[in-house]
């Protein structure tokens, strides 16, 4: 007989080698109960449609103000770049360099409006996915704290009746409730904090989540710099800052072309001033344009010395804008030459993940043949459920770590806008 079992056993371990990919469910009382769960979990399917990741998106850019008042931004700015036009063409004074700086730069303000919809949008789709992928993983750690309070309430009961029959102590006891404790109050604060990123999804889309059953699924691509991780990181972030960049170019080559420089000073002698009541008409008319002519030519000094000065602080501010646009490159650089190792790294981490699941699906075949044929006892066996389900989370959190970083080092303005 006993010879018969352990060629049961082989044949099944045998088995559940082969088909490691699945992972067996928590071990029931009674069939009555597994039957129970099953009618339960589809009723609450057919009560809840599904919320996809791309319906709460579209939600969200629905219901988002930010969205809607760039769009009123870029509306009003064409508006005022056809008034600022309409005032050059009427005004008889101005150069062509400084209509043509004019121009350009209401074409730029328009351009980086509705560059910064773009920008407002990507941040929008990153925050929803960041939260909506927040919502069921706690969903499915709270599930996870729920069963591992399921079998230490049983160890619970198992170690109060060893406990009455003295073969283990009143610590041992006391041990088991302050870990049961412990979980309860873990369990709780997950609800809580569950509770809050539901609130915020509401605000975020407009949606009530808890009426709605979430896509599980998480998307996982790689992605890989194959050219120069420089020459990649530059041009993202040229991009990034492609307007702003244009801006100053737009000034310095204005400043270049317009240069004012500095004025000669008139004579410091001063204007010798006369006795008018002696004076005859002609003298006095002399005496009125000379008088006149020197307070002009004073007068045009102080003038180009104040448009030299204004030349002078618009030189320096376009040349500290550079500076900072080039400083803020090169943060910006080395901020995302971090994400993408952080990248690689996370990706190590997934792959050692899902090794570890796949071997824990391997061990769980075996604990749930073992349970079956009476070998282990169901606590046992839901433990290593748990703990398999710990890695599944694990991993999921790893994946959404993954694509956050992966979105911020293509599209840099969600992290650093």
């Amino acid at each position: 007989m006993r010879k018969n079992i352990n060629k049961l056993v082989a044949v099944a371990i045998g088995v559940s080698v082969m088909s490691g990919s699945t992972i067996p469910v928590f071990a029931a009382d009674t069939t009555t109960q597994n039957t129970s769960t099953i009618t339960s979990v589809q009723a609450q399917t057919n009560v809840k449609s599904i919320l996809t990741l791309e319906d709460a998106i579209k939600a969200a850019v629905s219901n988002s103000e930010t969205l809607t008042l760039d769009e009123q931004k870029i509306s009003y700015q064409d508006k005022i770049n056809g008034v600022n036009e309409k005032i050059d063409d009427a005004t008889s004074t101005i150069t062509d360099d400084k209509k043509n700086l004019d121009n350009d730069t209401a074409d730029n303000s328009l351009n980086q409006a509705k560059q910064q919809r773009d920008f407002d949008e990507d941040k929008l789709v990153q925050k929803t996915t960041t939260a909506y992928n927040g919502i069921v993983t706690s969903q499915k750690q709270i599930d996870k704290a729920t069963k591992a309070l399921e079998i230490k309430n049983k160890e619970l009961n198992d170690t109060k009746l060893k406990n009455s029959l003295g073969i283990v102590t009143t610590i041992d006891l006391t041990s088991t409730q302050l870990e049961i404790e412990s979980l309860q109050n873990t369990q709780k604060s997950s609800q809580n904090k569950l509770k809050d990123a539901e609130d915020s999804f509401k605000v975020l889309t407009g949606k009530d989540v808890t009426q709605y059953t979430l896509e599980q699924d998480i998307k996982y691509d790689t992605f890989k710099i194959d050219s120069s991780v420089d020459e990649y990181l530059d041009n993202i972030i040229e991009n990034y800052l492609k307007y702003s960049t244009q801006l100053i170019k737009l000034n310095k080559d204005y400043l270049d072309d317009n240069k004012v420089s500095e004025p000669t000073k008139p004579s410091d002698e001063p204007f010798v001033k006369k006795d008018i009541s002696t004076m005859n008409v002609k003298e006095y008319d002399d005496y009125v344009n000379s008088l006149s002519d020197y307070n002009a030519v004073r007068q045009k000094y102080v003038t180009d010395l104040s448009a030299r000065l204004v030349y002078l602080n618009s030189k320096l501010g376009a040349y500290t804008s550079e500076t900072n646009i080039n400083e803020t490159k090169k943060k910006f650089k080395d901020q995302l030459r971090s994400f993408y190792t952080n990248l690689l790294t996370t990706e190590d981490s997934i792959n050692l993940l899902k090794k570890n699941i796949e071997l824990s699906n391997k061990q769980l075949s075996n604990a749930k043949l073992r349970y079956d044929l009476g070998l282990i006892t169901k606590s046992d066996y839901n433990t290593q459920v748990v703990s398999s389900e710990d890695l599944d989370i694990q991993l999921r959190s790893a994946i959404d770590s993954y694509n956050t970083l992966k979105e911020e080092i293509q599209k840099p303005w969600i992290a650093f806008s």
